[in-house]
């Protein structure tokens, strides 16, 4: 990878540690967070006592400036998008002294309230996370004109004047992945382990099988969806499936669903790679979960880059309805460190990796994912 890029990712792991939504070790469960509701009907979570940066916090009216975050059905500890997204929230907080609050959703049908309920307690900024909350977020702004919202996964067209869609190149991150897969296997068969088939999801796929037939034309990429976010056995199931049809590398793309397919397949002494974050340090724990050394990269969107730049916009005074898009160009997508399976992976699969990277950023290489 380009030195620049990997510098940033591994300052990132320095980092990590550091944030509230994790542990002295990196573990999954965030430590300094303010407790998670426990039902989508309460009301949002509080945020933590002011730090003494608060005294100087930025305000709206000559008061703070309050951003709230609702999830998507998960939790803010998920290893994946929505842990993403509340590191971004929390860095706003430590760095820009705003107060925070989040809702961690416990099924769709409760978007709506959850987004109101921080619309009804005057928050300035509301942000959801994930494609699937793309007509709720857009009817509490209809509802709510003069609230500021952000949706993470979705852009609105035409745009939206008081939301700003966050979306990524998920088929650069997904070719990315596919290149290193296709320079792994020994079988010539490799997998997907997919969640909803939404097109973010979609596009993480369908990249990662034009990135690896970009190295192997012949390369068997077989790939599955599964209708949620959050089942791990049968990420697990989808996984093992796999491996007995010869598949030796799997690519989990389907948040907690995806991290249970890798997991399985990693303990089966398969090579894995994840998704979102870097999910050596989350799902396989920095290194302590069995099949650490099996995890070889992930493919990462940088959602908590996104939620913090978006914040920083209200801060300033400066945000405006629209899309923006992150992608290999800006650093918004790419692979995380290789970890423990650095010395596994020959200096020809990486330079692959490096070459589709600065060809990507450059426009010299495309992915050739188009959506129906």
């Amino acid at each position: 990878m380009r030195k620049p890029f990997a510098t940033t990712l591994l300052l990132l792991a320095l980092l990590i540690p550091a944030l509230a939504a994790c542990g002295g070790q990196q573990t999954a469960q965030p430590t300094a967070a303010p407790a998670a509701t426990t039902e989508s009907s309460a009301a949002p979570t509080a945020a933590p006592a002011a730090t003494e940066a608060a005294t100087s916090a930025p305000s709206a009216g000559g008061e703070t400036i309050k951003v709230g975050l609702v999830t998507d059905v998960g939790k803010i500890n998920d290893g994946t998008f929505n842990q993403y997204a509340y590191e971004g929230l929390v860095r706003a907080e430590e760095e820009l002294g705003i107060e925070i609050a989040y809702i961690e959703t416990q099924a769709p049908t409760d978007y709506d309230k959850n987004l109101q309920q921080f619309a009804d307690q005057g928050f300035n900024l509301i942000i959801g996370v994930g494609f699937l909350m793309g007509d709720a977020v857009k009817a509490a702004a209809e509802r709510n004109p003069n609230i500021n919202y952000a949706i993470v996964d979705f852009a609105y067209d035409p745009a939206l004047p008081n939301v700003r869609g966050i979306v990524f190149a998920e088929d650069e991150a997904g070719y990315l992945a596919g290149v290193l897969a296709a320079s792994m296997t020994q079988s010539g068969t490799i997998a997907a382990v997919g969640g909803v088939e939404i097109p973010p999801v979609q596009k993480f796929l369908l990249g990662y099988e034009n990135g690896a037939k970009s190295v192997n034309p012949d390369v068997d990429v077989k790939k599955v969806y599964i209708d949620s976010f959050t089942d791990r056995a049968r990420g697990a199931e989808a996984a093992r499936s796999f491996i007995a049809e010869g598949a030796d590398v799997i690519f989990g793309a389907g948040g907690q669903t995806g991290s249970g397919g890798i997991q399985a397949a990693a303990q089966d002494g398969v090579f894995v790679i994840g998704v979102d974050q870097d999910e050596f340090v989350t799902t396989f724990q920095n290194g302590s979960a069995p099949g650490a050394d099996k995890i070889i990269s992930s493919a990462i969107k940088r959602v908590d880059v996104a939620v913090l730049t978006v914040i920083q916009e209200v801060v300033d005074g400066t945000f405006e309805g629209g899309t923006e898009v992150f992608n290999a160009a800006n650093e918004g997508v790419g692979l995380a460190s290789f970890n423990q399976a650095e010395a596994t992976i020959p200096q020809e699969a990486k330079d692959r990796v490096e070459t589709a990277l600065t060809g990507l950023a450059d426009g010299s290489v495309t992915t050739g994912v188009q959506l129906p």
